[in-house]
């Protein structure tokens, strides 16, 4: 027999009449917080995975195509890269962050083009029906995010946000 309580359902026992409502809380509250911590965390493709470059729509975002496992089943996704900021070309923009904005997506597109092979690793995604993820970009030549930095045309998003791309 189930009842309402606040802090959720109790159940009766039927040989004595006592409650159990605690142990049920504390149940679904488990749940709950499992439920929480995993959504944040899905990581359908787990690993370093070889992908190849199908486009280059932003400095941080890159569409590849890559094996999901041994069946030969191939997908198509979006990586955004994590933790960083790229100049953007915007109305908002000043003319020398829309030019850095512009070097960026060909540094990128030079960067993935000369590189040997190119890696994903551990794909982060709300849910494995999405169309975009969030992972380095590794390649032969090192770390797509770092190069970005080391040039000049991306930085980590911990930089506050109202420094100027340009001095």
């Amino acid at each position: 027999m189930f009842r309402n309580s606040i802090g959720g359902f109790e159940v009766k026992n039927r040989k004595n009449g006592k409650t159990g409502g605690g142990c049920v809380t504390a149940g679904l509250l488990a749940f709950m917080l499992s439920a929480t911590a995993l959504a944040g965390t899905f990581v359908p493709y787990p690993g370093k995975r070889e992908v190849t470059v199908a486009r280059v729509e932003e400095p941080d975002l890159v569409f590849v195509t890559f094996n999901t496992d041994a069946t030969g089943f191939f997908r198509t996704l979006g990586i955004r890269l994590p933790h960083l900021v790229v100049a953007q070309d915007t109305p908002q923009a000043d003319e020398c962050e829309r030019e850095a904005a512009a070097r960026a997506l060909q540094f990128t597109r030079d960067f993935l083009e000369r590189a040997k092979k190119v890696y994903v690793q551990d794909m982060r995604m709300e849910n494995s029906a999405d169309e975009q993820a969030v992972s380095p970009i590794l390649t032969d030549r090192g770390s797509l995010s770092d190069a970005l930095i080391q040039e000049g045309l991306a930085r980590p998003d911990s930089v506050d946000p109202d420094t100027p791309w340009c001095k």
